[in-house]
């Protein structure tokens, strides 16, 4: 009998991100559950949401911030709830990994999704996954 349990709510991979959008589009296919939209955070009080970039980024000076949202009662706005500048505080400018808390002190509502702000002239971020972690 194994007591590990999957705590993973959201994985995408290989996501190229550049000007055209900001955040996980409903196309987006989720990973973990196979379906697309909203990331469903219903079951959970707490997260920690994981960025990798694998390729160089490209443009000038390129810079990616990484936010989390929940959708407020009406379903017409998204509220950040992750740190100001970025998931974990930090930019990322080339490549590696990031990560932080989506809540930091904020409840958590039932459906959650992923922004990012790109900075710098054309930027380009290829070979990026996301991936979210929940815990009751």
């Amino acid at each position: 009998m194994s007591v590990y349990r999957s705590t993973e709510l959201f994985r995408a991979a290989n996501l190229t991100l550049d000007s055209s959008t900001d955040h996980v589009t409903a196309g987006t296919v989720n990973a973990t559950t196979g379906r697309t939209g909203a990331i469903d955070i219903s079951r959970v009080s707490n997260g920690l949401l994981v960025v990798n970039v694998l390729d160089a980024p490209g443009g000038t000076d390129p810079t990616l911030a990484v936010f989390f949202e929940v959708l407020d009662a009406t379903g017409a706005v998204w509220v950040q709830t992750s740190s100001a500048t970025s998931i974990g505080g930090a930019l990322l400018t080339s490549t590696g990994y990031t990560y932080g808390q989506i809540s930091t002190g904020y409840t958590l509502a039932n459906q959650g999704r992923i922004r990012w702000a790109l900075t710098g002239t054309t930027p380009s971020f290829t070979g990026v996954s996301f991936s979210v972690h929940g815990r009751p």
